[in-house]
Formats: C-alpha cells, sequence, structure tokens
C-alpha cells in the first residue's frame, strides 16, 4: 500500500545527513520501519484488527438500536428518519429485532476477547517507540483515563447494586437475557478493566512514539500550519489535492500518523463522558442524550486541538534544539 522504495522515500521527504545539514538522520532506518506501512507487520495488524473490532461493535449498536426504538428518544428517532428520508420503523425493523438480539448477545460475550487481541497488539505497537515518558504527562492523562472510568462504575453500582438503571447496552443484553448478576458483575469488571487498559495503553503509546512522529514533522521543514498539518498527518509528500482529496492508493498518507491522530481524541472524548455519566449519577447534572453528544464532542475537537499544539510546540522545540547544534 505505501511503499518503502528510495525513489518514493525521497518524495515522502525523509532527509539524510548531507539534505538536512544537521549532522544526522531526522529520521532513522529504525524509524523508517516502524512508520512505513509495508515494512511493520505490527502497524498492519494492529490497524486491521482495530478496524475490523471498531466496524463489527459500531454494526451491532446500530442495529440494535434501530431494533429497539424505544431506547431512541423520539425526537432523535424523527430527527433521523426525516434527514434520511426512509420511514425506519414502517420498512427496517420488522425483520432486525431477533437477528440483532443473537448478534448483540454474542458481541456481548466476545467483548473481552476482542479487547484482548487488541491489547496484545496495541502492547507490541507501543514498544517501537522509544522515547522516554514524561512522567508527570503521562499519570495526568493516565488518572483522568481511570478515574474517570472508576467513579462511573462506583456510583452505577452504589446507585443501583442489581444494574436493573444500568445503561450500558451489552450490560443490558446479559442482564435482560436472565444471567446471573455475579456472570454480569464479572463480565463487567473483566471487559471494563482490558478497555480502560487499552485506553491508557493508547495514551502511553503516543507519548513513547512522540519523537518519531516529530521527526517527520522535521524532515518536512514546514513553513506554516498548512504544511505543518499536512507533515502532522502524515501527507507531506501529497500535494494540497492529493492530501485533501486523494483518489488513488498512492496519494494516501502515511498511516502510522493516524493511529494516534484519531486514537487519542476519541480515549479522551469517551474518559471526559465518563466523568459526565458520573456526575449524573451523583445528580449534578440532568441525564439528555443532546448533552452527552455535545460532551463527547467537546472532548474529541478539545484534545484533537490540544494534540496537534503539542506537536506543533515539540517540532519548534526540535527545531530549536537542531539549529543551536549547528551552530556549536
Amino acid at each position: 500500500m505505501q511503499s518503502t522504495t528510495k525513489t518514493e522515500r525521497k518524495l515522502i521527504g525523509f532527509l539524510t545527513d548531507d539534505q538536512n545539514g544537521s549532522g544526522r538522520n531526522i529520521v532513522t532506518q529504525a524509524d523508517e520501519a516502524v512508520v512505513y506501512w509495508n515494512e511493520n507487520v505490527t502497524l498492519r495488524r494492529f490497524m486491521i484488527a482495530s478496524s475490523i473490532v471498531l466496524l463489527w461493535i459500531g454494526c451491532d449498536l446500530g442495529l440494535h438500536s434501530l431494533a429497539h426504538q424505544e431506547s431512541l428518544e423520539s425526537d432523535v428517532r424523527r430527527e433521523i428518519e426525516g434527514f434520511i428520508g426512509f420511514p425506519i420503523s414502517q420498512n427496517l425493523v420488522e425483520w432486525l429485532p431477533g437477528d440483532s438480539w443473537r448478534l448483540h448477545i454474542y458481541t456481548a460475550y466476545s467483548l473481552p476477547a476482542l479487547g484482548l487481541v487488541a491489547l496484545v497488539l496495541l502492547d507490541r505497537l507501543v514498544n517501537q517507540g522509544k522515547t522516554r515518558l514524561p512522567w508527570g504527562i503521562t499519570v495526568c492523562g493516565g488518572l483522568f483515563i481511570v478515574g474517570g472510568a472508576i467513579l462511573d462504575m462506583a456510583v452505577t453500582v452504589a446507585h443501583s447494586p442489581d444494574l436493573e438503571l444500568e445503561g450500558n447496552p451489552y450490560v443490558r443484553i446479559l442482564l435482560d437475557s436472565q444471567h446471573p448478576l455475579p456472570f454480569v458483575y464479572l463480565h463487567a469488571l473483566f471487559t471494563q478493566s482490558l478497555y480502560i487498559t487499552l485506553f491508557c495503553g493508547m495514551w502511553i503509546g503516543f507519548l513513547r512514539h512522540r519523537q518519531i512522529i516529530v521527526d517527520t514533522i522535521s524532515a518536512a521543514s514546514p513553513n506554516n500550519w498548512i504544511e505543518f498539518l499536512k507533515a502532522a498527518t502524515g501527507g507531506s509528500h501529497l500535494s494540497m489535492r492529493q492530501w485533501l482529496f486523494p483518489v488513488r492508493t498512492s496519494e494516501w498518507p502515511l498511516l502510522y500518523h493516524y493511529i494516534w491522530l484519531i486514537a487519542i481524541p476519541i480515549v479522551f472524548g469517551i474518559s471526559l463522558l465518563r466523568w459526565y455519566a458520573a456526575m449524573e449519577w451523583i445528580g449534578l447534572v440532568e441525564p439528555t442524550l443532546s448533552t452527552r453528544v455535545y460532551v463527547v464532542l467537546h472532548g474529541v475537537i478539545s484534545t484533537l486541538v490540544l494534540y496537534f499544539m503539542a506537536l506543533w510546540r515539540l517540532y519548534r522545540m526540535d527545531e530549536a534544539s537542531r539549529t543551536q547544534n549547528q551552530r556549536a
């Protein structure tokens, strides 16, 4: 998909000693083996596996929501039907309830296995990053992720020990299918632990890989914010048209950058929702679907902005250090 020949590497702009004049390679051969799709089997496995898992869960939740319209607020359902111009309640869901129920419960059973596979693949990818962790930032991010999840689970159990008020669709399907409460607790605890660890692993992975990302940006020597955004999204070797509207696989950006670009905002957007859900249980805020959507969007967009700002600062620091070394 993304080749690693000398010609194509030159197009991508990874500079050598003679090209950048800094006395060292900006992107080493070891780093190239991490960045390039064809050379990094761990990258391929993780992205393929995570894409399949997300697609599976997304389709399952979508079908389950359509098949059980009572779980949707009526105004939301009307907005969806008005937008697509299709009466879902009359034409689509007639054949969905039975099949969606089976898919939903099978997905619930498979969540621990899916999370474990993703965690093993992520661990291998994280270990490819060699940058030391900034412990202060690492701990703060970890506390935000873990703290929100633990608080959400704690107040849920405190207010509804039998989980009858729990809104998690996979906990609900286990309860509604008459599984014993201890089994539901064990399943939820194990699954939540896996996915909390997966979220923390994504955060640690970004921090471990941050220097490789910055080096690929430095190699492109961006002169303005547009060029910086292109480089930060793996598109420094592309024209503006190719970057914005790729029509061939050869015009795709480096997919390595999109792991962190997509995962980190999602991790903190969902973690912010966990904090908000805990406040709903406590009674500090009103539980409304629209507000939850706004909370997730706020978390995702804010994290995305902070992501690019952090890379920009790291890039400028790297450039200043390189300039100082050249003068010395």
